[in-house]
């Protein structure tokens, strides 16, 4: 009975030990598909589509410009007496910013008052039609007439003084300019000299160095040589040493292994019979506990009690196989087991003896190849050194030398300079030279005029025949010519007042008071009221370019964004003469419509022209959006709740450089994937990594 309970409890062990197995199965099993899920679950950029302004965008940088200018060139024969205005100055449009010498247009104004005082007085004498008015009428002519020979004379006079004065000042002018320009060639003729001796010096200096530098290289190249023969010597050694080590390690090898395969054998047997002593052991306990329920039962155990009898038996069998089986193996070992251990005995030695020969050689190859380096490092020092006293004197020549050619551009900048100076004296002194001459010319045509005019008059005094009504005509003309004279003085002289065109800032103001202005010389007013941005825009941009478009302008240097708005479009596209660029442009303008103080005429400027702008588009990364091979449409992958990914597909709109607007096939708030790569598909699991929208 107590036998029949242990083998109750046993079996009952047995089957705990298996329920645990289970659970354990189960358990590991559980948890290799929880991780296998997880290693499935990819990291991708996860972004939420929103609504807000996409605007498609055209970056240009052009300059600032004012909206209106005023430009005044005033003439290179007008003296400048007075100005009154500077530049930076603001001014209101009719300021008068400078004046010009008007003396002389005065003078005539006020000989030609005299003048149609005295041809009206004749006037109405003429027409009272009696003999004493007609000889009165004739003397009075001819005093006119000889008042106007005067005047003409006195011009004359006056304008050949001025072109004696004239050429006094271009001849002196013109002698300091030749001067100046014989002084800067001079001091560039003494710059190249320096710059010659300066280049022999510094040529010397460096082909010394170089031949230092020369001598170190080649002794280091052989020094190099020499290190890389003993490598290639101490590598030969070295190896050898090695070789022989290793083939003392194979043997070694070897012949543990012959031993160990002993060991094993009979290790394997004596487990192979205490395995076959504890299966016997186990059927005998077996079959007395089957004879225990035989005896009881004789009928209903027979057949069990056969077959543990039948177990015994061969567990006896198998017991007696492996006995067998192990003393074969003893006697295989304990016949073979000197051998083997004298063979291992034998390599270890000769392992042991080959290291020694490796680490020798070892040592020998590094105490030599050190002196070699040694030798390599002290002449790479060497030329180290010899580099550095190359570059040193290249350094110190090509400073020197650098310090010459500056002197000699700046010589040769001062010639340049001096001779553009003799250039414009000899320019001006022709242009005033020429308005002296025109002036002579001119008094000369007056007096001859004049002349025949009092030729005429005295000729018509003694000998007129002319009716009354003739002569009261003429001196109608007469009068009507000195009107249409007077009111050109009035215009000269009210011209002689340089005024402002618009409000704005003066810009440039290149004349100077009581002297003549030079050729191109201008006074120049800027608008201060409106700014505005002149860009060459590519005839591909341009098109797309519509006059009110909004911008946005940045002025480099200026932290402050302004607004601003497209004002003018050209009509015609040109190409650059000067630019590598031959695309056509067309040029627009932008009006800066906020500006402040910051800004100023000529700064360079950034302008985003903006072509197209929807306020309210649903909107998606540009990379999400990916197109479908076969039916060629857009999609994205959008993530539902449970963090899986489904192929939607979209219908686009607008695009620009980063985003697309989406019109069908995705609401605002819904996720997606802002990078697919290409191993992502609908259906598997994904997590943020954190980028942000």
């Amino acid at each position: 009975m107590g036998k029949l309970k242990a083998i109750l409890f046993k079996s009952k062990k047995s089957i705990i030990v298996t329920a645990v197995l289970l659970l354990t199965l189960l358990v590991g099993g559980g948890t290799a598909y929880w991780l296998y899920q997880n290693a499935q679950v990819q990291e991708v950029s996860v972004h939420t589509a929103w609504k807000g302004q996409l605007a498609k965008y055209v970056p240009i940088t052009g300059d600032i410009e004012a909206s209106s200018r005023s430009s005044l060139y005033p003439s290179p024969t007008a003296k400048i007496v007075e100005v009154l205005a500077e530049e930076g100055q603001a001014v209101k449009k009719g300021d008068v910013l400078a004046r010009i010498d008007a003396t002389e247009y005065r003078t005539q104004m006020d000989k030609q008052v005299i003048n149609l005082a005295n041809a009206e007085a004749t006037l109405a004498y003429l027409s009272g039609s009696s003999a004493e008015m007609d000889k009165a009428s004739s003397q009075n002519a001819v005093s006119q007439a000889g008042i106007v020979l005067e005047t003409a004379q006195s011009n004359y006079s006056a304008a050949q003084g001025n072109l004696d004065d004239i050429n006094t000042l271009n001849a002196n002018a013109i002698s300091q300019a030749n001067i100046a320009l014989e002084n800067a060639q001079s001091n560039y003729a003494a710059a190249n000299s320096n710059l010659s001796a300066r280049g022999t010096l510094y040529d010397n200096a460096v082909s010394q160095a170089q031949i230092v530098l020369e001598s170190a290289q080649s002794n280091a190249a052989a020094l190099a040589d020499k290190l890389h023969n003993v490598e290639i010597a101490n590598a030969n050694a070295v190896g050898q040493a090695k070789l022989t080590l290793e083939n003392a390690k194979a043997h070694y090898w070897i012949a543990k292994k012959n031993l160990d395969d002993l060991e094993n054998a009979l290790h394997e047997a004596k487990c192979a019979l205490e395995t076959a002593k504890a299966t016997y052991e186990s059927a005998k306990l077996n079959l007395d506990i089957v004879k225990t329920l035989y005896d009881a039962d004789p009928i209903l155990y027979a057949v069990d009690y056969q077959l543990a009898q039948q177990a015994v038996t061969a567990a006896e069998t198998a017991v007696w196989n492996a006995e067998l089986t192990f003393d074969s193996a003893e006697m295989g070992y304990q016949a073979g087991y000197d051998t083997a251990k004298l063979a291992v005995i034998d390599a270890e030695t000769a392992v042991r003896s080959a290291e020694i020969a490796l680490s020798n050689a070892e040592n020998a190859a590094d105490a030599e190849y050190a002196a070699a380096a040694k030798a390599v490092s002290d002449s790479e020092a060497a030329v180290s050194n010899a580099e550095i006293a190359l570059s040193n004197a290249e350094s110190a020549g090509s400073l020197e030398y650098a310090a010459a050619e500056k002197a000699v551009s700046d010589s040769e900048a001062a010639v340049r300079n001096a001779e553009i100076s003799v250039s414009n004296a000899r320019s001006g002194a022709a242009v005033k030279y020429e308005a002296a001459i025109k002036a002579i010319s001119d008094g000369e045509k007056s007096v001859r005029s004049a002349e025949i005019a009092l030729s005429n008059l005295n000729t018509t005094a003694t000998f007129s025949s002319a009716t009354a009504e003739e002569r009261i005509s003429n001196q109608a003309d007469q009068i009507a010519l000195l009107k249409t004279d007077l009111a050109y003085l009035n215009k000269k002289i009210e011209e002689s007042d340089l005024k402002a065109n618009v409000d704005g800032i003066v810009t440039k103001m290149d004349v100077v008071a009581n002297e003549y202005p030079q050729v191109g010389d201008a006074i120049i007013v800027d608008g201060a009221t409106e700014y505005v941005i002149s860009l060459a825009v590519s005839q591909y941009d341009s098109v797309n370019m519509r006059v009110g478009q909004k911008a946005t302008v940045k002025v480099k240097g200026v932290a402050a964004e302004y607004d601003g708005v497209v004002s003018e479009i050209g009509q015609s596209a040109e190409k650059s003469a000067t630019s590598a660029d031959q695309d056509a442009k067309v040029t627009v303008k932008v009006t800066i419509t906020d500006p402040d103080e910051n800004i100023k005429v000529g700064y360079e400027a950034d302008a985003e022209i903006i072509t197209v702008e929807k306020l309210d588009a649903l909107r998606v990364n540009f990379e999400a959006v990916q197109i479908d091979v076969e039916s060629g449409k857009s999609y994205v992958y959008v993530v539902d709740s449970g963090n899986r990914v489904e192929k939607r597909y979209i219908e686009t709109g607008l695009e620009t450089e980063y985003d697309i607007e989406v019109v069908d096939g995705l609401v605002e708030g819904e996720r997606y994937v802002a990078d697919p790569n290409k191993e992502l598909v609908a259906g598997v699991r994904v997590k943020d990594s954190g980028d942000a929208d």
